[in-house]
Formats: structure tokens, sequence, C-alpha cells
């Protein structure tokens, strides 16, 4: 069920920006428990309060999702120095991660050569067919996304979805990021009130909701992905998510598109 938290009624989406990892996508599915796992082994060593450790990482870690991981592995590094530690650098850290993460990542993707598995099982449920709807619609989509550029558009050829979207944006020199997506799409003649974006993580909830776009928090409890996982339904509602879904098999979906309400 589709849980309304603003009315939403007025004008049609023009533009739709969704996120990729957990918003479209499931190739880095787990990858949240995989880095705070990480971050705890190290912090385990400088106090013995695990509760209140996991808890400020999992803040940061939420707070940060959506951006470049290096970000969060900024905010590790400043944990680490505030308990007294002598922490890497925010780049080490995230490299290290990146290769805890690949193992999963290459797995999946390679599953999906193989045949072993298709390219939906690496979708949330719904997805391609709702990007099939907004394709037939005319309307233009933007993917972006915090994790490698390169990455993003292999993967995206690989499940089939590139076709979908207008362009796509990862994190590499000179791909516009987030905020500068959204100040690209405004200048090409969308409104801001006609952007709707589609995420899991808080920044771009809140990039959307401060510029007075529409958004939908995509709150899915993975790896399932059927029904609404409570913390991910916080952070969003904080974050400015005017809906919040568990995937893209929701009757009344593309009232949302076209702000026609229920």
């Amino acid at each position: 069920m589709i849980e309304h938290l603003r009315d939403y009624r007025g004008k049609s989406a023009r533009a739709i920006i969704f996120d990729f990892d957990g918003t479209i996508g499931m190739v880095r599915a787990g990858w949240m428990p995989l880095m705070l796992g990480m971050m705890m082994e190290t912090l385990l060593t400088l106090s013995a309060d695990a509760e209140s450790l996991y808890l400020e990482a999992e803040d940061y870690v939420a707070r940060l999702t959506g951006r470049d991981t290096v970000e969060q592995m900024n905010a590790f590094a400043d944990h680490v120095r505030r308990l007294g530690g002598a922490p890497a650098s925010g780049e080490e850290y995230k490299v290290e991660f990146l290769n805890r993460l690949a193992g999963r990542r290459t797995e999946r993707l390679e599953a999906v050569r193989q045949g072993v598995i298709s390219p939906d099982d690496l979708l949330i449920p719904g997805a391609r067919a709702f990007l099939v709807q907004l394709q037939q619609m005319r309307l233009p989509a933007y993917l972006a996304s915090g994790s490698a550029h390169s990455d993003i558009s292999d993967e995206c050829r690989l499940l089939g979805i590139e076709e979908f979207f207008t362009g796509i944006y990862g994190s590499a020199p000179g791909i516009l990021n987030k905020s500068e997506l959204l100040r690209f799409v405004i200048d090409s003649g969308v409104p801001a009130d006609s952007i709707l974006t589609f995420g899991d993580g808080r920044t771009e909830i809140e990039l959307t909701h401060r510029i007075g776009g529409r958004t939908v928090g995509v709150a899915s409890d993975e790896p399932a992905c059927i029904e609404v996982d409570q913390k991910k339904r916080r952070w969003l509602i904080d974050a400015g998510a005017d809906c919040i879904i568990p995937n893209y098999l929701e009757p009344g979906l593309m009232s949302i598109v076209t702000a026609a309400g229920e």
C-alpha cells in the first residue's frame, strides 16, 4: 500500500529522477550491514559500548546514503578520531569497503550473465514495468547514483534498463551529482514542482524536497522487497518524503506521476 504523507495533487510530473541502489537495482543489496560491520571492527577496539557505537555509525551512514561513499567514510574517520583513534583517510576506507562489496556485486552480475538468475531478480519488484510505463508516456527519466559511474552504466546495460533513461549519472569527475542534476533539469525548462524523485536514501529526497519537488521514498525490506522497512521509512519521512512505497507493484502508483490523487 502507498503511504501518502502529503497531498501531492497538482502538477503532473514532467521529469523523473531515480536513485539506483535500493531504489531500482538490487546489485548491492545488503551493503549497509556490510559497511557497518566493517566500521564496528575498528570502533570496538576504541570503546566497549557496542550499542552506542552502532547507533551513531548507523545514523551517519543513513544520513549520507545516496552521496559518494567517501562521505560516509569521512564521517567514519571523524568518529574514530573522536574516540581517540588514528583513522585512515576516507578514501582509504572507501577502497577497503568497495573491495569487500566487490565480491557480492561480481557474484550477482555473473549469475545474470550465466543465466542462473534473470535481470529482474536484481531489480526492485515492478521496476521494469513501471519504467516501461514512463517511457510510453514519453516522460524523461534520469538515473543518479553515488556509486561509480562506470559500474552503474555497465549494470544498467546488463540488466537491460539503459534504454529507459534520458541520462545516467554515477560518481566520477565531470559527471553531474544529484544536486547538479536537479539544477540541470530545472535549467532545461522543467519547474521544480514538476520534478518527481524516487529514492531510498536521504540525500535525493532532501535535495528534491528542498527545491519544492515531489518525492517518493522507496523503503524496501531488502532482499525480499515486499514489506516496508520501518527504519528506512523513518529516515525517508525525516528527509521529506511525500509518499512511501515498498516496491513498484503498488496499485495507484501512476497516480503519483500524474498528480491525480486517488
